[in-house]
């Protein structure tokens, strides 16, 4: 790795930290240089812009998060049990970094609010997830362990796309409606994926 290279990972770390913890659009490239003792100038040379350093924060912790779901050395007895793996790290993740859920929140809400659409290398590794998990599906059939789905590619994007969404909502740190206090995230969010494998895992 290059010495420029070191530094622009360094700069996205940096950023990433204080994304990790403050909105978004709430924290300027000034920022990011105070904190990383660099200069404007310098951030500049390796991001044209602070949406495209945004972008590349996503995309790195999109690639940590990847590394997290698809598991590529577990041998698993049966399909089933790869796909409950895949749907119980939502839970380990928020364990253990729910302030990711929080970025993707807000990256979602910067992408949008600043009408950034051209995220091509982030949606293609998007599908990197959904591979993995029908690849599962299918040792599921074969080994009798999964119900057969007339449309799984669908059921993959509404299972996911609502336990995500309730990761995201349950990472804030204030809550607005009086019945969103004293719960148990964590228990929310298992029942969730349990409600899930229950629909998921066949019937003996």
């Amino acid at each position: 790795m290059s010495i420029k290279d070191i530094k622009k990972d360094y700069v996205i770390n940096t950023a990433i930290e204080l994304f990790l913890d403050n909105p978004i659009a709430n924290i300027t490239v000034k920022d990011i240089a105070k904190a990383s003792s660099l200069g404007e100038a310098t951030i500049y040379r390796y991001f044209s812009t602070k949406a495209e350093l945004v972008s590349a924060c996503a995309l790195k912790l999109q690639a940590e998060t990847e590394d997290m779901f698809i598991e590529r050395k577990e041998q698993f007895s049966s399909g089933y049990e790869a796909l409950e793996r895949f749907y119980y790290m939502f839970l380990e993740t928020f364990k253990k970094n729910a302030r990711l859920y929080y970025f993707l929140s807000e990256f979602d809400a910067y992408c949008i609010n600043n009408k950034i659409e051209n995220q091509t290398e982030y949606a293609d590794n998007m599908d990197k997830f959904k591979e993995y998990y029908i690849e599962k599906y299918k040792t599921g059939l074969i080994d009798k362990s999964v119900k057969k789905s007339e449309n799984i590619e669908m059921f993959y994007y509404a299972t996911t796309h609502a336990i995500l969404s309730l990761c995201k909502k349950l990472s804030a740190n204030h809550s607005v409606l009086r019945q969103d206090k004293g719960i148990d995230k964590c228990a929310e969010i298992e029942m969730l994926i349990k409600t899930v494998l229950f629909s998921l895992k066949a019937t003996v």
